[in-house]
């Protein structure tokens, strides 16, 4: 394995960098992770070096990727994604180039330079269409992908997947192909096992990664094959004049350029109404509005439409869906709920 931090930029990221080097080649058995905080509160947790090896052979063997590859780590290496980049690289000895993590990596990359491996937040994504045919095959995670960010990968032609899992199953336990072909379902890692409970959440099994029995609090709709549709959280899901609206789900077929979400806000007559939160400091025109709805069917339109300056994030980037409801709801003219 070859590491190369010369496009390093911070003080501070390469003494964190070295840091989890020397943890991870130390003799103890485990690895202390931070958790992302983005359904719960984060912690910490401990993880079997061997556990993380099986992950990361998993993804290795998935991705047909082979020894002497040459990856790129552009991704904190306190967070799982950054970490099990580096495990792979461990254990398939790939070149691995390290660089500080940014919204956009390609800055601080010599043009020329190309890898046969990544893994990605959706902003970097974003910030770095007309390099990602640089970046050899990239896994999407930290985020959900929009439609529209979706379709602008799928124009690239580049080689990208949308990774499921959580800093507890030691990343992703499943993959869903992008670009260049798109697949509407999420297909598992070898040696992972899926059932749903009663309220449709889905449990997985992973011996090798150290997962027994894990619940979780995701809807999904299981398919042969160990391939699932993802739909969205079970705390998200908005129940409105007897029926079931699932917002992340819906989200994809929202086109808006802003961040966004939907939920549920309490309705008097319906139990909960879905609206559509918006991250802007100004209202959308009425015309590009009902465009980036138009692929909604008409019972899954929002029944309001609510704007604010600056949502609230995790300390990862992604959105903390409930806190920013809650302040979107305490700037709202009405509050009445009617």
């Amino acid at each position: 394995m070859k590491i190369n931090t010369e496009n390093i930029d911070s003080v501070y990221y390469l003494d964190e960098f070295n840091r989890f080097k020397e943890d991870w080649f130390a003799e103890g058995p485990i690895i202390k992770v931070q958790t992302s905080g983005s359904t719960g509160i984060p912690k910490s947790i401990f993880l079997s070096k061997e556990h993380m090896k099986s992950s990361a052979l998993a993804t290795l063997a998935y991705l047909n990727i082979s020894s002497g590859s040459n990856a790129l780590l552009c991704l904190p290496i306190s967070k799982i994604g950054g970490i099990m980049m580096f495990v792979r690289a461990v254990v398939a000895d790939l070149d691995l180039w390290v660089v500080s993590p940014s919204s956009n990596p390609w800055g601080k990359i010599k043009p020329e330079k190309t890898f046969d491996f990544t893994a990605m937040v959706p902003l970097q994504i974003a910030n770095s269409l007309k390099e990602l045919g640089k970046a050899g095959k990239i896994i999407a995670g930290g985020g959900p992908l929009s439609s529209e960010l979706i379709d602008q990968v799928k124009a690239t032609n580049s080689q990208l997947w949308h990774s499921y899992g959580m800093t507890e199953t030691i990343s992703h336990i499943a993959l869903r192909q992008i670009s260049p072909k798109l697949s509407p379902f999420f297909e598992t890692l070898p040696g992972v096992q899926l059932a749903v409970n009663a309220l449709g959440c889905l449990i997985i099994d992973a011996p090798k990664i150290g997962v027994t029995n894990l619940q979780t609090n995701d809807i999904v709709e299981l398919i042969s094959g160990g391939r699932f549709l993802w739909k969205g959280r079970l705390d998200n899901v908005v129940l409105s004049g007897g029926l079931k609206f699932y917002p992340e789900d819906l989200e994809q077929k929202v086109a808006l350029e802003q961040n966004f979400i939907l939920a549920g806000v309490a309705n008097p007559i319906l139990g909960e109404q879905l609206i559509l939160l918006i991250e802007s400091k100004t209202p959308l025109a009425e015309s590009k509005l009902r465009q980036a709805l138009q692929n909604l069917a008409r019972l899954e339109k929002p029944k309001e439409v609510l704007y604010l300056d600056s949502f609230v994030y995790t300390a990862n980037g992604k959105i903390k869906r409930k806190e920013t409801l809650s302040q979107a709801i305490s700037f709202r003219p009405d509050k009445s709920d009617t």
